[in-house]
């Protein structure tokens, strides 16, 4: 039992978007000086990042420069960055003109110039960047090898590269995932950072996610030893849940199958899950749902083409060809099959978002922690602005302290 007051050691085991807010938000609290913050030292906290990126300008620079993504560890130091909004602002500036630094930001390549200027060590380039951005707490990458994420779907397939990940063809549900190594890497056994073991063995409370769970959660989970070091450690273990289905992902998943995606990965016990209740508005989600809808009536049009181009071929076949044109076409009917299911799942928007439902979701020795914990927000995606739902930070911030409070039996509970 910890001493009442005594501040505990965090570590926060994700990636993204979803890690961000989280960490930002623990930085709102605690400098809000709420009475519960008092158990969060943020010079305790222990930030452990994903390393699988491969998309946007993190993915051009793993290409030019062979390193490891920047992008999520730009993302958290910014979000526990306690310098003058300035010098935040810069790290996230992007570049929008047509030549070689369009879509980067100033950020990811300040890194890429640290990691050069420092003999080529990733973790002393975060440590420098920390320094320029007065960050309080550690951000220490998954592991220091390049890797690619790759997920098993359920029929056998594989699919290498987390930004294809959620948009593959084939929607077979995902199996698991695990890594494979990047490149010419001939390492006979991928193996995480003992910095991030270490971090994890030490900590009080492990908090895991929010985050994609596939392609920012099990990433870190996919390492034997940061998932074996959670599954002994007597912490408590806290999950926190999206608030809005992925996807390519976690379509019409449940709480209870995200929390058993995660079991089935590393066989680590939950303590703890954090659900939200709030509502999104409604024409938020009618957003959702059309974006989804747009985005799958496009994949079924492709698999339309491809076979439309099949006929027009088979008709020059030989028989063993004509073998294959059949099998080509029931993989089409298939696939186009899946996608239609897809759109009528979707076309209900309270499915969208994730909720906690006593009827559905069987979480035997894990409790549930429910409060609003949304707030609608704008996000750039290719180019174009949308409205979306993501964790509030200082809501997320403030539930996860009660919570801590309220295991530990501390003050502010």
């Amino acid at each position: 039992m910890v001493g009442k007051m005594k501040s505990l050691k965090l570590a926060c085991v994700g990636g993204g978007t979803g890690l961000s807010a989280l960490l930002s938000g623990i930085k709102q609290f605690v400098q809000a000086k709420q009475a519960s913050s008092e158990i969060i030292d943020m010079n305790r906290l222990s930030a452990i990042v994903t390393v699988s990126d491969d998309g946007g300008s993190t993915g051009r620079l793993i290409e030019e420069f062979d390193v490891l993504p920047p992008g999520d560890i730009r993302k958290l130091l910014v979000a526990l960055s306690e310098a003058d909004d300035l010098v935040s602002s810069l790290f996230e500036y992007r570049f929008s003109s047509n030549g070689d630094l369009s879509g980067h930001t100033v950020g990811n390549l300040l890194l890429i110039a640290l990691t050069e200027l420092n003999q080529n060590s990733f973790p002393k380039a975060i440590q420098e960047a920390s320094k320029l951005l007065a960050v309080r707490g550690q951000i220490i990458p998954a592991s220091l090898q390049p890797t690619v994420l790759c997920a098993e779907l359920s029929d056998g397939e594989i699919v290498r590269g987390e930004s294809l990940i959620p948009e593959r063809k084939n929607r077979e549900p995902i199996r698991r995932i695990f890594l494979e190594p990047r490149g010419n890497d001939s390492v006979a056994e991928i193996t995480a950072h003992r910095g991030a073991v270490t971090a994890i063995r030490q900590a009080d409370a492990i908090i895991i996610g929010p985050g994609s769970l596939y392609t920012s959660i099990m990433p870190n989970l996919a390492y034997s030893e940061i998932a074996e070091v959670i599954r002994t450690s007597t912490a408590v273990k806290i999950y926190i849940c999206n608030v809005m289905s992925q996807p390519g992902e976690t379509d019409n998943y449940t709480v209870t199958q995200h929390v058993q995606a995660i079991i089935d990965q590393s066989e680590i016990g939950i303590d703890y899950v954090l659900v939200n209740d709030g509502l999104a508005s409604p024409q938020i989600l009618k957003n959702y749902v059309q974006q989804e809808i747009r985005s799958q009536l496009a994949r079924i049009c492709t698999y339309a083409e491809e076979g439309m181009k099949f006929v027009q071929q088979e008709s020059n076949q030989t028989p063993s060809q004509s073998i294959n044109f059949v099998n080509s076409m029931s993989d089409l009917t298939k696939h186009i099959n899946q996608l239609s299911d897809e759109i009528n799942l979707i076309t209900d928007s309270s499915k969208v978002q994730i909720f906690f439902d006593p009827q559905v979701d069987q979480l035997d020795g894990v409790e549930i922690v429910t409060a609003d914990m949304i707030h609608d927000t704008k996000v750039v995606a290719h180019g174009i602005e949308l409205d979306v739902v993501r964790h509030d930070p200082q809501k997320l911030a403030q539930t996860l302290a009660k919570t801590l409070c309220s295991h530990f039996k501390l003050a502010g509970s």
